[in-house]
């Protein structure tokens, strides 16, 4: 931040609104962006993928007809992913058509402005698949994963709003994963006496990937001592695992992804701030996370997130032959339009619908509200369901592998093989984490670390200038507001966070940054248009997600959200429930008494 950004010629024109006012309007939240990410310059792309395109709401769907109606078009070869509905086969779920049809009108603006109707998660199984190197802005999580590390192209964790800004401009800010210094890892996770039969299954990388993401934060990590070389497959459960119960952007594996031929490479022959060594208890425990159910019947089995791949229902069908999918059992696999005509050509479907299974393309039951209210306990091959199913759905969620999956629709009760993760799994999931470690939890908020004179005052940095008082709300957690944050009330929904259940409308939410979904910003967008926002943020670091959303609202609604960053230090020290006063310079100052007393 604060650094002087130099723009080009066109780059200048464009904001001036020579190109339109689609693309002045673009630019100019590009450039106020550059200015939270601290480039210096802009810089091209040659391709993007929109995850603005999931509908949340009233706000989402005014910003993206507000563009179209503008006359934007994109600049770049531009895929669209997931949309909240089935477009031709919404009828068939029990999706509300007030909800498909604002859904469809938001499809329809998106591809109004020369997108590629993709409608996936999954961009890199199209043929708009970026190459090593490649600079392009992608939204979605899971794929700004796979794209960094798996791929080696080049883009930053963009959050919804801005993708589609980018894709219209064609430019980016010089900053974060865009330059090869920032790409250097600075976590080293080592397996540790992992058995190979448990690294050649496919259940070991979601659940590793779960694991990363709580390990990680926002970090950069590494991981050496795997034994075998994953499926692409595997690597995109690893990295969408990651992404959700973290802000992993670009992972490293030694041996198999692109910038990691060795662990110095992978370091750029840095070292890495810390080192964790992994292993079987760690990664229990963290497979038992992703289980929330207790013993309740089973009603749903679901399989795709992210899309399906052709190899993937390859890899299901031979499961099938020959079976019936018990009747009080629903299965369901999501995946993209363009895989569900390979996998129909390839003869993949026909054995899946006489098994009793069902697909559904364009969606998933995550971005739409497809499921009937029969449907309470689901099951599930992919980490990314798992985590996100309890907040957004408010569904009892098992984990399980394909087979297991498959085995537990057929008897209509929930199968799991344990063998492969027997071990210590009674120790602590963090036990192996050193005490300075940021994923391990912070001091408590509701007890500072010394007391204080009353009122105290620090002065932040602010990212995004405002005046705001209320109640501190206080979590050394990292939060992502798609299936987080229930925008209709202010409600904190993610039921493994340390603040589930409480209201963060209107008062002064502290967390350390955001997590997970590129779709947090759409969600924060619907909160300020509904009244129902924190009165302000204040994190241990400038936030991008948090910073687009303030500027977007205040482009459409003229309101924003104050956003500070302070030390961890600081922000642990807050007292929960305390008054908070946020400055419009920057400076907070709070009582050390909670509301409470």
């Amino acid at each position: 931040m604060n650094r002087t950004l130099t723009l080009s010629p066109r780059d200048q024109a464009m904001l001036d609104g020579s190109e339109g006012p689609a693309t002045q309007m673009a630019m100019s939240i590009v450039v106020q962006m550059a200015g939270i990410y601290g480039a210096t310059h802009l810089m091209d792309i040659s391709a993007a993928h929109i995850d603005s395109t999931v509908y949340i709401g009233a706000a989402g769907l005014e910003f993206a007809e507000k563009l179209a109606s503008l006359g934007a078009k994109v600049a770049v070869p531009t895929s669209l992913n997931v949309s909240g509905v089935d477009e031709h086969g919404w009828e068939e779920w029990s999706t509300p058509p007030a909800w498909a049809e604002q859904a469809h009108r938001q499809m329809v603006a998106y591809g109004s402005m020369g997108t590629l109707p993709t409608w996936t998660c999954a961009p890199y199984q199209s043929e708009l698949r970026p190459a090593f190197g490649q600079q392009i802005a992608w939204g979605e999580s899971n794929a700004i994963a796979f794209a960094n590390s798996v791929i080696g192209a080049r883009t930053n964790r963009y959050p919804d709003l801005l993708d589609v800004c980018c894709a219209i401009t064609g430019r980016v800010p010089a900053a974060g994963l865009h330059l090869t210094a920032n790409r250097a890892a600075d976590l080293h996770l080592h397996l540790q006496d992992i058995p190979v039969a448990l690294q050649q299954d496919e259940s070991f990388y979601p659940v590793l990937g779960h694991l990363l993401g709580k390990l990680a934060g926002d970090s950069i990590p590494v991981i050496t001592g795997l034994s075998v070389t994953p499926t692409e497959d595997q690597l995109k459960a690893l990295g969408a695992g990651a992404a959700s119960s973290g802000a992993v952007a670009l992972f490293h594996i030694v041996g198999v992804t692109p910038e990691a031929p060795t662990l110095a490479a992978a370091l750029q022959n840095g070292q890495p701030t810390r080192r964790v060594d992994v292993g079987l208890a760690m990664l229990a425990a963290a497979r038992r996370e992703l289980t929330t159910a207790n013993g309740e019947p089973l009603d749903l089995v679901v399989l795709g997130s992210p899309h399906f791949s052709l190899a993937e229902f390859r890899q299901l069908v031979p499961l099938l032959v020959g079976k019936k999918c018990h009747p009080t059992v629903r299965f369901l696999v999501t995946t993209s339009r363009m895989m569900s005509l390979l996998a129909q050509k390839a003869g993949l479907l026909d054995p899946l619908e006489a098994f009793g299974g069902r697909v559904t393309v364009d969606t998933c039951i995550l971005t739409s509200p497809m499921l009937p209210a029969s449907v309470k306990t689901l099951m599930t091959n992919s980490a990314k369901y798992a985590y996100y199913s309890p907040g957004l759905l408010q569904m009892q969620t098992v984990f399980g592998s394909l087979e297991d999956c498959v085995q537990s629709a057929v008897t209509g009760q929930v199968v799991r093989e344990e063998g492969l993760w027997e071990g210590e799994v009674e120790v602590a999931l963090w036990e192996s984490t050193s005490q300075s470690d940021p994923a391990s939890p912070l001091p408590s908020a509701s007890t500072p670390p010394q007391v204080r004179r009353q009122p105290f005052s620090v002065q932040g940095s602010p990212f995004i200038a405002g005046s705001a008082r209320g109640e501190a709300l206080v979590s050394s957690e990292p939060l992502s507001f798609w299936g987080g944050y229930d925008h209709r009330n202010g409600e904190i929904i993610d039921r493994r966070h340390p603040l589930a259940g409480q209201i963060a409308a209107g008062k002064i939410l502290v967390v350390p940054f955001t997590r997970g979904s590129s779709t947090t910003t759409a969600v924060l967008l619907e909160a300020v248009r509904a009244g129902t926002a924190p009165a302000a943020i204040l994190t241990t670091q400038v936030d991008s997600f948090f910073a687009l959303a303030s500027i977007v609202a205040q482009e459409l609604f003229r309101k924003k959200i104050p956003l500070v960053a302070l030390p961890p230090e600081v922000c642990a020290a807050i007292p929960q429930g305390a008054q908070v006063q946020v400055m419009l310079d920057g400076s907070v100052q709070w009582d050390d008494q909670s509301s409470s007393g």
